[in-house]
């Protein structure tokens, strides 16, 4: 059997997730906002006021890369940071109300588009895939 690399696990993993990121970058223009920042916000919506190093551990982005993203989100006052109690060095992020505004258009814009990415595949496929796809995370989350 010949490997082909254009049909292994990895290589069609990548695949998707760049192209989802493409259709996500297309359609957020509008609101000026990037795929990680759209992450950040719904994220923040769902789980507000957090350190930044858990911001980064439950978004999977490395803390530098964050600090950019969240000084632009700030720019653009759709977060705000404010200095934790008993802790001078650290921050609390919290989206704003502005910020909070685009959550509704931002998640329903990832249902269109995952509805797209997943026409003609069964609820029960959709939840295999997703066993699939949280086993491969378990496995590479072990140390």
């Amino acid at each position: 059997m010949s490997f082909e690399s254009d049909k292994s696990i990895l290589f069609l993993i990548a695949k998707a997730r760049n192209i989802l990121k493409k259709e996500f970058e297309k359609e957020l223009k509008p609101y000026d906002i990037s795929y990680a920042h759209r992450v950040i916000l719904i994220r923040l919506s769902e789980k507000d006021s957090v350190t930044q190093k858990e911001l980064a551990k439950d978004t999977y982005f490395e803390q530098s890369n964050l600090t950019l993203m969240l000084d632009k989100l700030e720019q653009k006052g759709l977060v705000k940071r404010l200095p934790k109690e008993n802790d001078r060095r650290a921050y609390l992020i919290s989206i704003t109300p502005e910020g909070q505004e685009l959550i509704a258009p931002l998640v329903e814009m990832g249902e269109t588009i995952m509805e797209k990415a997943l026409a003609g595949i069964s609820s029960e496929q959709k939840k295999e895939f997703s066993k699939f796809l949280e086993q491969i995370h378990l496995n590479l989350q072990k140390k």
